[in-house]
């Protein structure tokens, strides 16, 4: 299905954009965003309606009169492709149109697997994933793609980001040349740390927010900020370089080449290395085997314990988090920030220890009414994000009307 085709109005793209972000919605709630009269809000409901992209789904409460009708997205109507590419792992899934996922899988990246081959796979999960739904391709209106580092658009091809991914030939990849051969839907492609901001920022908790800071602790340290509406302040290159801030000039030698990046104490491998070394000083732990090559997942599970190692490691790498989120919130000036990622998912302590460090650390700025969120609204962030900025694409190819 191409979007083209539908042939809707300006003022019918922005009505259904509000939807979107306010799924279920009211004549009256996008009369007052659109600053239009009823007339014509109902001239571009019909229109939606039409072309099977809003349905009525209920009634709204009154304080008297009639009860307005509630108009949602159509979830039987149309459908996206979601890929994110990772450096270990991709995911392919299938979305209705309110971003609801319906069928996910996971691909594993290993050193040996090339880009084709990955490609390949990606194209067949597709493939099994429309057989298991027993969805029409014409039902999809595209594909959204995520990938660790940036794109050429022009080109089509991958940069090479600072952390590479594990096969060299990924770098400088036509990947989305080849992901159309493989997959004949259009498509949009965004660095994976600004999707799953966007994904928040449009459909999740910062949806009151007007400046947001959105930070995903994992392998590695990455974020994104958007202010009023638009994706600003990170390198247009990499999506890891908040993680490559230096806060200790005399730091360990990071692998970007740089000395005392954030990465290098605040990401997981960091909170694994401090456990080990403090098992390794005399500390005693709950967790058995061999003190290197415990998971992140034993770590935070024994810190929830009151293992010394494990919190100890914990609170001292988060601590490190929180200075550079104070340096970064004094100069962004976000009124959220939300931290995410498989670091802030296992470890309510972590979370805990980094927002308490930058909060003391904001005083003199006046930037002290900021608030912190744990985690977003979709699990699978980087992955939906993707479906949501081709949405956002496919309506706006413009500046997208701000949410109220």
């Amino acid at each position: 299905m191409q979007w083209d085709s539908l042939q809707l109005s300006e003022g019918a793209l922005d009505a259904f954009s509000y939807v979107l972000r306010n799924n279920p919605a009211t004549k009256a709630d996008i009369c007052r965003c659109m600053g239009k009269g009823i007339s014509t809000v109902n001239r571009y409901m019909t229109e939606l309606c039409e072309k099977g992209l809003v349905l009525e789904s209920g009634v709204a409460d009154s304080s008297g009169g009639r009860k307005p009708v509630l108009y949602s997205i159509n979830s039987q109507s149309y459908l996206i492709c979601c890929v994110n590419i990772s450096t270990i792992y991709c995911e392919v899934a299938v979305a209705d149109m309110a971003l609801h996922v319906l069928k996910i899988d996971s691909i594993s990246i290993g050193a040996k697997d090339t880009p084709d081959e990955i490609i390949a796979r990606i194209g067949q999960a597709y493939r099994n994933q429309l057989a298991f739904l027993g969805a029409d391709e014409n039902r999809f209106l595209g594909m959204g793609v995520s990938v660790f580092g940036a794109i050429k658009n022009e080109q089509g091809v991958l940069y090479k980001p600072i952390i590479q991914y594990m096969n060299e030939q990924w770098d400088g990849y036509p990947i989305l040349q080849r992901l159309q051969e493989e997959i004949p839907l259009t498509l949009y492609a965004e660095k994976g740390i600004n999707a799953a901001a966007m994904l928040e920022y449009h459909h999740g908790k910062a949806r009151d927010s007007s400046n947001i800071i959105y930070v995903l602790c994992a392998m590695n340290i990455r974020s994104a900020v958007i202010q009023n509406g638009h994706i600003t302040g990170n390198s247009p290159f990499f999506e890891d370089a908040f993680g490559h801030m230096v806060i200790n000039y005399d730091g360990p030698l990071c692998q970007c080449g740089q000395y005392g990046c954030l990465n290098c104490y605040a990401a997981i491998p960091a909170v694994l290395e401090g456990f080990s070394k403090e098992v390794k000083r005399g500390h005693s732990t709950m967790i058995g085997g061999d003190v290197d090559h415990v998971t992140i997942q034993q770590v935070c599970a024994a810190a929830r314990a009151n293992d010394i190692p494990a919190v100890n490691a914990i609170t001292d790498k988060a601590h490190m988090l929180g200075i550079a989120l104070a340096n970064y919130i004094n100069i962004i000036c976000p009124d959220k920030v939300i931290l995410a990622g498989l670091m802030v998912k296992e470890s309510e302590l972590y979370y805990d220890t980094a927002v308490k460090t930058a909060r003391a650390r904001l005083g003199f700025t006046g930037n002290q009414d900021v608030t912190f969120q744990r985690l977003g609204s979709f699990s699978n962030s980087l992955t939906v994000g993707a479906g949501a900025m081709l949405l956002e694409k496919l309506i706006h190819g413009r500046p997208p009307v701000q949410h109220s």
